[in-house]
């Protein structure tokens, strides 16, 4: 009896997991971070394309970075190649919702290029991590 109930609960579960991976929420569009950065997503059959605008170190604010990731149901993974600033950043994360709506939740990892002969003394010192929460930008209400 134990083992049965034990399997209808795996496969009770399992299933319920199938079904939520069915519904894929909807990330397109423009997202900001507490820290001011945006990503704009174009979501094609669960491929991620678009680009990052960060607020942050040394590129100009105006600047986007190409990015390219995914999405599986409300898990949501990308990276942004921040070319000719020397540092890729990956983020990965889930969308979830409160009182405040929608958010994507996430955990990053950004690394900076070591020059070779430095990687040995200073290569793990490259590697920071953190955490973001993206929240959709409402669009802009034309004024007439």
């Amino acid at each position: 009896m134990m083992k049965s109930c034990l399997t209808s609960s795996v496969l009770f579960l399992s299933t319920c997991a199938a079904d939520a991976q069915d519904v894929r929420p909807n990330v397109a569009g423009e997202w900001a971070n507490e820290r001011g950065s945006s990503v704009t997503f174009v979501e094609t059959d669960g491929v991620l394309s678009g680009y990052y605008n960060t607020r942050l170190g040394n590129p100009d604010p105006a600047s986007r970075f190409p990015l390219t990731g995914f999405i599986e149901g409300d898990q949501v993974t990308f990276t942004v190649n921040f070319k000719g600033y020397g540092s890729l950043t990956s983020w990965t994360g889930q969308i979830s919702e409160d009182e405040d709506g929608a958010y994507i939740r996430t955990l990053w990892h950004l690394t900076r290029d070591v020059l070779d002969a430095e990687e040995e003394a200073d290569l793990w010192s490259s590697i920071i991590a953190g955490s973001a929460n993206f929240r959709p930008v409402e669009p802009a209400i034309d004024a007439k």
